[in-house]
C-alpha cells in the first residue's frame, strides 16, 4: 500500500487482550490474529483519518532509534491486515475534505 493510502478498519474486527497478548477477532469467525505491540497500535491509528505517511511519522517519535525500521514495519503490517481482510483502503480525497470541515 503506497503512503498516501489510508487504512481505515474493516466493520467486525476488534481487539481483545489475554495474558498480555493481543488478539485481533472478526466476530462471526473462529480465527484470530495475534498482534505485536506495534502492531497493535498501528491498528487502532488505522481508523480511516490518517495515511500511512502519517502513521509512519507518529511512529517515529514513539520509538527513537529505531526510525529506518519504521516505515518497513508499518508496511507489513497494514499489508498483512489488508490480506487479512481486517483493513480497508479508503479515499484520500474523502479524508482531506473531513479535515477540511473540521
Amino acid at each position: 500500500m503506497a503512503l498516501e493510502a489510508v487504512p481505515k478498519q474493516a466493520f467486525g474486527f476488534f481487539v481483545e487482550e489475554m495474558d498480555g497478548e493481543n488478539l485481533l477477532y472478526r466476530l462471526g469467525a473462529h480465527k484470530a490474529i495475534h498482534l505485536n505491540e506495534t502492531a497493535t497500535l498501528i491498528w487502532k491509528l488505522c481508523d480511516g483519518t490518517r495515511t500511512i505517511a502519517d502513521i509512519v511519522v507518529l511512529l517515529k517519535g514513539e520509538y527513537p532509534g529505531s526510525e529506518q525500521a519504521v516505515e518497513t514495519d508499518v508496511r507489513e503490517a497494514v499489508e498483512l491486515l489488508v490480506q487479512e481482510g481486517a483493513l480497508l483502503e479508503v479515499s484520500p480525497a474523502n479524508v482531506s475534505r473531513d479535515r477540511a470541515r473540521a
